[in-house]
């Protein structure tokens, strides 16, 4: 029956540390120049399954990330847990009482009466603006009458 258990996958370290460097917006020659090696060791390193405790402890300083991160993090379980917080969130808002269900049924006839408006509003507007435009065109006449 044991062996029917799901399996856990295993951590990788190398991988671990490529997403807490890509997280904190370090680039690898950024990280070889903190831990005072080369670009090409850390992107062995980023390859390497496991990982020493010396090694990452110096990572992690280097990073300023825990330790217990670059141990630990397994990207499944984070999507996993993304994904069970999201299903809850969407299965309350689904289950929750119909009055907080937003209904934006509006009537016909009051969409109508708004645009209306609106209309009425721009043709007012553009009313405003020919007379103004009515108005400095006279004051350029005048003035070319002056100069002449």
């Amino acid at each position: 029956m044991d062996a029917v258990a799901e399996k856990k996958p295993e951590i990788h370290h190398g991988r671990n540390v490529k997403i807490a460097r890509t997280c904190e917006n370090v680039t690898q020659e950024d990280l070889a120049f903190r831990m005072d090696t080369s670009q090409s060791k850390i992107s062995a390193l980023e390859l390497q399954k496991v990982i020493d405790d010396d090694t990452l402890n110096k990572v992690a300083a280097a990073l300023e990330v825990p330790v217990s991160f670059l141990k630990n993090f397994q990207p499944e379980d984070a999507v996993k847990q993304y994904t069970y917080n999201n299903y809850e969130a969407i299965n309350a808002t689904a289950t929750a009482d119909n009055s907080t269900i937003n209904n934006y049924n509006y009537p016909l006839e009051k969409i109508t009466e708004l645009y209306d408006k609106l209309l009425q509003e721009k043709d007012k507007q553009i009313d405003k603006l020919e007379k103004q435009l009515s108005s400095f065109q006279k004051q350029i006449d005048e003035l070319k009458a002056q100069l002449k």
